[in-house]
């Protein structure tokens, strides 16, 4: 990787962490991952996932676990998606963007059940779609950005 894309990773986490504070319950370092995977750069995509899923578990209030099954469901999406669709279809992001808005209220209700928490049915809805309608904004957003870096031809 050469410094501005290191730079532009930087940044992003930090912002999608602000971000994050401002609406708790939306991930808005998943899109990051998606076109890290989509840039077929296994180390960096390796490394940043691992960063992400600390920071997600070290500052979320779930028990262990719970962003590691959200990052490998959204990752295996990925994979099964990308059978079927172009990886960088717009199209492809919204219906990923779908399923993980499926997938955070299912995994919000599983985990809260098993730490006998109680959260409002509508809070987690909420959250869902929000999740489901900025995952693809943002991947858009990013990709654009991303694409249009300064690029060193030794980027490995």
């Amino acid at each position: 990787m050469n410094g501005p894309r290191i730079a532009f990773w930087g940044l992003f986490t930090l912002a999608g962490v602000w971000l994050q504070s401002f609406m708790p319950g939306v991930d808005f370092l998943a899109p990051g991952l998606i076109l890290s995977l989509q840039e077929e750069k296994v180390r960096a995509t390796l490394g940043m996932a691992v960063v992400w899923l600390l920071i997600q578990e070290g500052t979320g209030s779930l028990a262990f676990g719970a962003v590691v099954l959200w990052y490998g469901v959204l990752a295996a999406l990925f994979f099964f998606g990308h059978w079927l669709f172009e990886a960088k279809n717009f199209l492809f992001m919204i219906i990923l963007g779908a399923c993980l808005g499926i997938l955070h209220f299912g995994l919000m209700h599983v985990m809260t059940y098993l730490q006998e928490w109680r959260v409002q049915p509508g809070r987690v809805f909420v959250e869902s779609v929000v999740q489901a309608v900025v995952f693809p904004v943002e991947w858009g957003l990013i990709y654009v950005t991303y694409n249009h870096l300064p690029s060193n031809a030794k980027d490995v």
